[in-house]
């Protein structure tokens, strides 16, 4: 009796955790459905613009209460921080098909490989035009047999197939650049405008890189980029959500919302992406040859959410062969185009541009994804080939005429990371430089000031639109006028600029929010003692004839941390990316300090900013953002000839006994 009254129990409890768990099931599927609907999907794009205006003006103060101060303070990010080095894995190298391809293009030549003919014996080729039938499809041309090489003249992709004597077979999908006269009779330096810089452009971004993340994964290139003098866009922040918010202001000087409705989901509402009057028009007209470059066809800057081009949008246009390419894909190894990396495909794209219009003026604007768009690391495995690519350019010559631009459109995404507070962060600040010509220094001396003035600057998307329009017709130096969102870069920006005056809505500013302390409070003073320890420290390590310093007073002290805005944004909750989601709660790890201190003896002034853990409760800093704003005048005076970076710290031995 008593087991069947316990079969019972056991049946009845059995059923009543199926009726829990389906119950759970379907409050979890009515929840994500819900969520599924809460995905706005405007079609008003005059109110999105007006939302936006108002959200932009109700962001930090006005830019005239800083009188000659730094209005936007950005955050001293760590390249280290333990948080994301958390998220950092290295990825082994890649390695494609250990067989040479049989065919290698150089600039509009098709050459049979001269090892695979040696290795194979004599070897029949067909080259068949890969032709553009619209930004989704692509069509066959004319088919051309050969034993020795061939030119590309009617499109820069061909399908490549190979049979030896032997019968062995090989294909492949290949790009190089066609010869056009047409395009050739039409450029040329002469035809440039009397202002012009006489220079070329090559732009080349990766999707989804910070700064840091930049120097992380690709050190390599960014120790190059440094050699080559190269100025990085520290102060650079992002003006929206996703690759088109990004990219589309650097390119036109508006917002997608400024231009007619290009939205593929309109329908026959939308206009084509052409209307855009994107800056490589301007440069066509003016007797560049123009070039775009993109991969991942599927998810295309233009042609994801946009309706894409009619029209090529360039003199060459890369889409139609990653369009053609992909669907093939699976035949090659993962990220390789036979014994060719997909990215390293991209960079000797522009690099036959080069080659073929050599003594053309060229603008070339690329932009890669693959390897970082869904990958916090991938990345990792260009960072050779992005190097001998530039030193490409370099040993080639092309530097000396050209202005180089590496760049990204924001940090990564990830949930996991934007999670963290410098992760959050770090999205709105993406990796940004410019290298110029070794002579551009001496020819605009004043520009080139205010391009290294600009480097700690807030600039932003609009900012690059009117500096690329300056490359083709300069304007001149001097200072950028406050009251326009977008400041040539050739122009100083004044430090005053605020996050309003440079149109950028409250959620996307990076800028820090100041809240003054109480200079007696005890974290400041633990703050002011420590940076003391380090000045000491810094001295010792260096030389004995340095006084031990104390600390006198906390003359000042400001908590600086990311805005309410910043913290309370989850991401977007329109399919465009315009209206924010602001439901979030960021944790906060780290807190920056600005501090201004006195010491004794000598009466120094000191000002830096320190970063306090939360987590630990310690404190760090670097001893070069360590400013000394009262004169020092003889009292390093036993060091200034053999230690000259103790200047500004050290108060001698000598000095005090005296």
């Amino acid at each position: 009796m008593s087991t069947k009254v316990g079969r019972k129990m056991f049946s009845y409890h059995v059923r009543k955790l199926i009726y829990l768990l389906i119950s759970v099931l379907i409050i979890y599927a009515f929840i994500q459905f819900m969520r599924s609907r809460s995905i706005l999907d405007i079609e008003d794009r005059n109110a999105q613009l007006k939302q936006m205006y108002k959200l932009i003006k109700s962001g930090a103060v006005n830019s005239k209460l800083w009188r000659g101060q730094q209005a936007c303070k950005h955050p001293t990010l760590d390249v280290n921080d333990p948080k994301m080095m958390s998220f950092v894995k290295n990825h082994a190298p890649l390695h494609c098909s250990s067989e040479a391809d049989w065919v290698i293009i150089n600039g509009s030549v098709a050459k049979i490989n001269p090892e695979t003919r040696q290795k194979y014996g004599e070897i029949e080729c067909s080259f068949t035009d890969i032709l553009r039938a619209n930004d989704y499809a692509t069509r066959m041309g004319l088919t051309t047999t050969t034993h020795t090489e061939f030119n590309l003249e009617s499109s820069d992709f061909v399908r490549v197939h190979c049979v030896a004597n032997n019968g062995k077979r090989w294909s492949s999908t290949m790009a190089g650049i066609r010869q056009d006269q047409d395009i050739m009779d039409r450029a040329g330096w002469e035809q440039l405008p009397k202002e012009a810089m006489h220079l070329n452009v090559l732009m080349f971004g990766f999707d989804s890189l910070s700064r840091n993340s930049f120097i992380r994964k690709l050190p390599k290139s960014y120790a190059l980029l440094q050699e080559l003098n190269a100025v990085i866009l520290e102060g650079y922040n992002i003006v929206g959500d996703g690759t088109p918010q990004a990219l589309i202001p650097i390119l036109t000087g508006k917002t997608e919302l400024e231009f007619p409705d290009t939205r593929r989901r309109m329908g026959d509402k939308a206009t084509y992406v052409n209307v855009y009057p994107f800056v490589w028009n301007n440069y066509r007209s003016s007797g560049y040859v123009t070039g775009f470059m993109e991969d991942t066809p599927n998810t295309g800057i233009f042609t994801y959410r946009l309706k894409g081009f009619d029209a090529v949008p360039t003199d060459h246009y890369m889409r139609t062969y990653y369009v053609d390419f992909m669907p093939e894909s699976s035949k090659h190894k993962n990220l390789c185009v036979g014994s060719i990396p997909r990215h390293v495909v991209m960079m000797d794209y522009a690099r036959h541009m080069f080659t073929v219009y050599d003594s053309k003026p060229k603008f070339i604007f690329g932009f890669h994804g693959e390897l970082s768009h869904d990958d916090y690391n991938l990345i990792g495995i260009a960072d050779d080939d992005l190097v001998q690519w530039i030193k490409w350019f370099k040993d080639n010559g092309h530097l000396n005429n050209t202005i180089m631009i590496i760049m990204s459109d924001h940090g990564h995404r990830f949930a996991s990371i934007r999670n963290t507070q410098q992760g959050k962060l770090e999205e709105r600040l993406p990796f940004f430089s410019f290298t110029f010509p070794p002579w551009f220094d001496r020819v605009y001396p004043e520009a080139m000031k205010n391009f290294r003035i600009n480097a700690q600057r807030l600039t932003t998307p609009f900012d690059i639109h009117p500096t690329l329009l300056d490359i083709l017709k300069f304007g001149g130096a001097g200072m950028g006028d406050i009251s326009k969102r977008s400041i040539s870069l050739f122009k100083e920006v004044p430090m005053e600029r605020t996050c309003v005056d440079a149109c950028i809505e409250p959620h996307w500013c990076a800028c820090l929010d100041w809240e003054k302390i109480d200079p007696q409070d005890s974290v400041i003073i633990r703050a002011a003692t420590y940076f003391v320890e380090i000045i000491n420290s810094y001295n010792n390590q260096n030389s004995n004839l340095c006084t031990t310093l104390n600390l006198d007073s906390v003359l000042w002290a400001a908590k600086l941390l990311p805005s309410k805005a910043v913290r309370k944004f989850r991401g977007s909750a329109d399919k465009d990316g315009f209206v924010p989601d602001m439901t979030a709660d960021l944790d906060i790890t780290t807190e920056l300090y600005q501090i201004k201190i006195s010491v004794k003896p000598g009466g120094g002034l000191f000002e830096a900013s320190i970063t306090r853990h939360i987590e630990d409760n310690r404190f760090s800093m670097r001893i070069e953002d360590v400013s000394r704003i009262n004169k020092y005048g003889s009292a390093a005076s036993c060091i200034e000839q053999t230690q000259e970076q103790l200047r500004k710290f050290c108060y001698c031995q000598s000095e005090k006994q005296e």
